[in-house]
């Protein structure tokens, strides 16, 4: 490939780019299939319903301020974050979009108010503590949203709350409910549907309660990724979604539609040898060769996020459209592959996970779910990001 520009152009940074996507374990963002995604939920939505979407950890270990970026010029409602420190990065880095922060436990009020990030309400210490920084701050009418806890049995007010927290609300002017919300426990578990309607009629009792208190209009959203496909009547004024949005259906029946995996992760081979059957590879020789047999080095292992439990056969990974299984125990930095029956060369890319190998496949062989898989990529994994 030939690349050819003025100096100014810093054509050099797309060189740095491909030779990194050839020679080093990467992290490939997908960003085009960020938007196919998002654009395939917001077909199942209501024009009028608001779409929050999940960059929580890191984006699910993509990154999230390039995915901040790609949703908001797509028009999404709102990002919502886990904590504030992910918030402010975000501003600092030029989003200017509503932003929620869940689950959090704000120290630094100042730095809360100043980057307008919307913190959730789940309890009366954090409600009486936000009201109490406002106050110092000269804050008035600040937007917050109120967690409910309609059978997660996590974090939220009960319906039993619903009077006391009504009260204090309107006994001040720091703070203002912009959204209610609450969180299914089972929405992917037909088998439990009577709980989950359950718990819209117990989110219905209490935003009747909140919202008869106030002259506004005050948000409503209760719907996961799997709650838009399953229960579209429910789908109020906002919907989260989160690992669908990312490519991982949730529902194995096709009715979440064309999903395109966002992650890919691939490294290169950087060593092969030959060994004779009976040889062992790799610590505590556990990888016992049962043939003459090519195995391959990558650099790659549980310190960049492969699980040290896929290593001796547990997976495979895909080269030159072969799947070549794990050979021994998964080290710290790298591992070894069988690539017997593969035609490659030192240098060949090597997808971990991606297009051949399935997220989906790996947390099954783990006993785990995708987000575990996607979150445990370390950050020393160079993440590249690209449009098709």
């Amino acid at each position: 490939m030939l690349i050819k520009g003025a100096g100014d152009f810093r054509f050099d940074r797309i060189v740095d780019i491909l030779e990194a996507r050839q020679h080093e374990t990467v992290l490939e963002v997908n960003l085009d299939a960020v938007v196919h995604n998002f654009n395939n939920f917001r077909a199942q939505v209501r024009p009028a319903t608001g779409i929050v979407a999940m960059v929580k950890a890191s984006g699910y270990g993509a990154g999230s301020y390039e995915l901040a970026k790609t949703l908001q010029s797509q028009g999404a409602a709102y990002l919502a974050v886990a904590v504030l420190d992910e918030g402010v990065d975000l501003r600092k880095a030029g989003i200017t979009m509503p932003i929620m922060v869940l689950n959090p436990r704000v120290v630094n009020y100042k730095s809360l108010f100043n980057y307008r990030l919307e913190p959730e309400i789940y309890s009366f210490d954090i409600l009486n503590e936000i009201i109490c920084e406002g106050r110092r701050y000269s804050i008035t009418d600040y937007p917050v949203h109120i967690k409910l806890d309609t059978g997660m049995h996590r974090l939220g007010f009960l319906e039993s709350d619903m009077t006391e927290l009504v009260r204090v609300l309107k006994s001040q002017n720091v703070i203002k409910p912009r959204s209610v919300f609450s969180h299914l426990a089972a929405a992917d578990c037909p088998e439990l549907d009577d709980y989950t309607r359950g718990q819209f009629e117990y989110f219905a009792r209490c935003c009747e309660q909140l919202q008869g208190a106030f002259d506004y209009h005050i948000l409503r959203h209760i719907l996961n990724s799997t709650g838009i496909t399953r229960f579209p009547e429910y789908q109020y004024d906002m919907v989260r979604l989160g690992i669908c949005l990312y490519g991982i259906p949730t529902l194995t029946d096709g009715s979440q539609g064309d999903l395109k995996p966002v992650s890919s992760m691939h490294t290169a081979i950087i060593s092969i040898k030959e060994w004779e059957a009976g040889t062992t590879i790799g610590y505590s020789c556990k990888g016992v060769l049962h043939r003459k047999s090519r195995i391959a080095t990558i650099p790659i292992g549980y310190a960049d996020g492969l699980d040290r439990h896929l290593g001796n056969g547990r997976m495979s990974v895909w080269i030159n459209g072969h799947r070549c299984p794990t050979v021994g125990n998964i080290c710290m930095d790298i591992c070894m592959i069988d690539v017997t029956d593969a035609s490659c060369a030192v240098g060949d890319q090597v997808e971990i996970f991606g297009n051949n190998i399935s997220v989906m496949e790996i947390a099954d062989v783990l006993g785990t779910i995708p987000y575990e898989v996607l979150t445990s990529v370390s950050s020393r994994v160079k993440r590249v990001y690209y449009r098709e």
